[in-house]
């Protein structure tokens, strides 16, 4: 497997390096058997270049630009400062990003959440990290994570994974199912725009909670409010995101499965105890299985699964309780 870097300047305010480029891997194997002739992943490395190494990974429409995604969380005197760290992130493969993905209407091979983390593992081995402070992620992130852990092994020094468990839970198997069978039974381009920004709209649904709803809308005249707040999120993310690359990304989530027990790291579990999509109990037993190397921190939001962009505060304290010792290792 064969890799060339194409780097692209990107321009940042705060005085802190920021670079970013492409990896291309070629050959690439697939976890399901197959391969990608070339595989390329989008980056960017973003802080001291002689700074603690974290990455950075977020959910299925998150991307490499940390700064725009999660400022809540990523940016100067933050909890993940790149004034103070060296900060990796990167676009999903298969996703509406940079990296490799498909275009309308087009095929796209199936992506596992660990062959996202072997393409990562490429990048850190061509950037030449060899040790890596801490791997943080949520939602989509913190199951690639968890298999990036498995790999990078005693390289590792801590893993905090928001949002996320071992596996997928029944209730979000069986609604992200729903939400691509409405994909693939639409025909004709506008009708799967459509069926996509309906899909996006019940996925919403799934990350908030109706308690959340009732506090921002009440019982407002034939509920106009809800239904153009739903219509706004499948707007934007029509706007980004094709059909097939809902699908690729989604599935990907469905099929995630990765033994706890092969985990060296140090690891955080942040559990929301309102998330419909990763309930309490799967995260429970996620880090019950991770022995003595884990713990479970359970923040509360009415936002729910949500709450790792919402609860900016309680999402930083348990960030920079995790990390602090890694930080100043």
């Amino acid at each position: 497997m064969a890799a060339v870097f194409r780097i692209d300047a990107q321009p940042n305010g705060d005085g802190s390096r920021c670079e970013s480029g492409i990896l291309s891997l070629h050959d690439f194997a697939l976890a399901d058997g197959s391969a990608l002739a070339v595989a390329e992943l989008a980056w960017q490395d973003w802080g001291r270049f002689d700074a603690p190494v974290v990455v950075v990974l977020g959910g299925i429409s998150a991307g490499r630009n940390i700064g725009a995604w999660w400022k809540e969380q990523c940016g100067e005197a933050r909890a993940l400062d790149p004034h103070a760290r060296r900060l990796i992130s990167v676009d999903w493969i298969g996703g509406a990003d940079r990296s490799s993905g498909p275009r309308e209407g087009e095929a796209f091979a199936a992506i596992d959440s660990r062959d996202q983390a072997r393409a990562i593992l490429a990048l850190l081995n061509h950037l030449g990290i060899a040790q890596v402070a801490a791997v943080v992620g949520a939602s989509y992130g913190g199951c690639v994570g968890q298999h990036l852990a498995v790999l990078l092994g005693s390289r590792l020094r801590r893993l905090v994974v928001i949002g996320a468990a071992h596996r997928a839970s029944p209730w979000a198997l069986a609604l992200r199912t729903l939400q691509r069978a409405g994909i693939e039974a639409a025909i004709g381009a506008q009708a799967r725009r459509e069926a996509l920004k309906r899909a996006r709209q019940i996925a919403v649904l799934g990350y908030r909670t109706p308690c959340e709803l009732e506090a921002r809308f009440g019982v407002r005249e034939a509920g106009a409010d809800v239904l153009g707040w739903l219509d706004a999120h499948g707007e934007r993310f029509a706007l980004r995101f094709v059909a097939e690359s809902f699908l690729c990304l989604s599935a990907s989530l469905d099929a995630h499965d990765c033994a706890p027990e092969s985990i060296l790291a140090r690891t955080t579990v942040i559990a929301i105890a309102e998330d419909l999509i990763v309930p309490p109990a799967l995260a429970r037993e996620f880090a019950r299985r991770l022995g003595a190397r884990g713990e479970l921190v359970t923040i509360t939001s009415r936002y729910g699964h949500d709450a790792f962009l919402k609860e900016a505060d309680a999402v930083a304290a348990a960030l920079t309780a995790s990390l602090q010792t890694e930080v100043s290792a």
